[in-house]
């Protein structure tokens, strides 16, 4: 199982990078994404302390976030909540 997650993973990051090449300021663009996902997973901790939604923070979730950005975090949180 943990083959098919570092395959998406490889797959997601060769689409991003692709998309970093084509763009003419693809790496400001990818640097603020990133910035946005880390801070939506401290948000979601922040406000999980109301609601009782928490995203653990670790190198495989700050990843996410950092190359997905926000579509990751939200993509974490459905994740987390069937499984």
């Amino acid at each position: 199982m943990n083959v098919y997650f570092i395959a998406a993973a490889v797959i997601c990051t060769v689409f991003v990078i692709g998309w970093m090449i084509k763009c003419e300021k693809g790496g400001k663009c990818f640097l603020l994404s990133a910035l946005q996902g880390i801070a939506a997973i401290f948000a979601v901790n922040i406000v999980g302390m109301v609601s009782g939604i928490t995203v653990a923070v670790n190198w495989y979730t700050l990843g996410t976030g950092a190359v997905l950005g926000m579509p990751g975090v939200i993509g974490i949180l459905i994740l987390n909540t069937f499984l």
